[in-house]
């Protein structure tokens, strides 16, 4: 069932219909009521409506004027998806598939909880991101580190994008890999452990979780940890099964035992983080990657930085690039939205 909620600051109207029947919004308050002091969610209810819907619980944000999702907010998360201009993604050096899309992933200055007001600042980022419409989100972001991409470099000429190469060393006497400030080539302080110094090993290169961290974390602002972690923590830990045990966020798909894939990834959405056991031991995680969308024959590509491929890719590089099949999708084994 769909609850339709007015957006408000102070309180909230709500009719409470929907196609299956009439139902109270659990926003509802007195009618009648309207936004007192915020200007951004008076412009919010005036020009858009909020619908929630479950499995898992959620919330377009639609266009009055025609009813459009223009976007899609989870409970708990801070990752939302905007409808925008169509896009192409394509990696003609690994693959033929190509991914057409309108979803735009960006990331809340806070994860969305449901209620009778909405707060300032997020009313504010919502306005901001239906106003601007930037093209570099985070699936943009994601690939700027693909083959041939080209540097780009910030105003203290610190190179934050472009052709990345795959950095880890896993055997008997070491593991080792190249994090995102590694790639950066920048010493980086984090709460666990204080200031680190990247690597002279590393050039340009990126491991699995290292890209995630890289993306999310340094280009949109994920918090970010030296170490891996034992209990829930808000922010991405180092390693990719680290992530996905304990990164606060949303399980969208899980098997129903640690060594099987989910049985239906019917609730993913285009920037959700992607992990799979790849190794001997069939329940440890082992590999990151982020979902982008389906290609045009309907396999649901995901981009990570692979060995095989030296660096970021979502091409077909020792199976196709995609979770729903074949040798990755033998091997997810948990979808999660931050």
């Amino acid at each position: 069932m769909a609850a339709v909620v007015v957006v408000a600051c102070a309180a909230v109207d709500s009719a409470g219909s929907t196609p299956d029947g009439p139902g109270p919004s659990p926003h509802a308050t007195r009618p009648g009521a309207r936004p007192v002091g915020n200007p951004a969610a008076e412009r919010l209810a005036q020009e858009y409506e909020l619908v929630d819907l479950a499995d898992p619980a959620r919330t377009q944000v639609r266009r009055r004027a025609d009813q459009a999702v223009v976007a899609t907010l989870t409970v708990g998360a801070r990752t939302t998806v905007f409808a925008g201009a169509p896009r192409r993604f394509d990696e003609p050096s690994t693959t033929t598939a190509v991914v057409e899309s309108t979803a735009y992933v960006r990331i809340a200055p806070r994860a969305w909880q449901p209620g009778p007001q909405i707060p300032e600042a997020l009313a504010r980022w919502l306005i901001t991101e239906l106003d601007r419409g930037d093209p570099t989100d985070v699936l943009a972001a994601a690939m700027q580190y693909l083959p041939g991409a080209p540097d780009l470099r910030d105003e203290q000429g610190v190179r934050y994008a472009g052709d990345a190469d795959f950095g880890y060393v896993h055997s008997r006497d070491e593991r080792d890999g190249a994090d995102f400030y590694d790639y950066l080539e920048i010493p980086w302080t984090f709460p666990d452990t204080g200031t680190v110094r990247p690597s002279a090993r590393w050039d340009r290169d990126l491991d699995c979780s290292g890209y995630i961290r890289l993306v999310y974390g340094y280009r949109f602002g994920i918090p970010l940890l030296n170490q891996t972690a034992s209990t829930t923590v808000d922010g991405l830990p180092r390693t990719a099964a680290s992530m996905a045990a304990h990164a606060r966020s949303v399980v969208i798909a899980a098997g129903r035992n640690p060594s099987r894939p989910p049985a239906d990834l019917s609730a993913a959405q285009p920037g959700d983080l992607v992990f799979f056991a790849l190794h001997d031991d069939p329940a440890l995680v082992t590999h990151s990657g982020i979902y982008i969308g389906d290609d045009a024959d309907g396999g649901m590509r995901f981009v990570s930085s692979r060995g095989t491929a030296d660096g970021p890719t979502f091409g077909d590089v020792r199976g196709a690039g995609v979770i729903d099949s074949g040798y990755f999708g033998d091997r997810l084994r948990r979808v999660i939205r931050l």
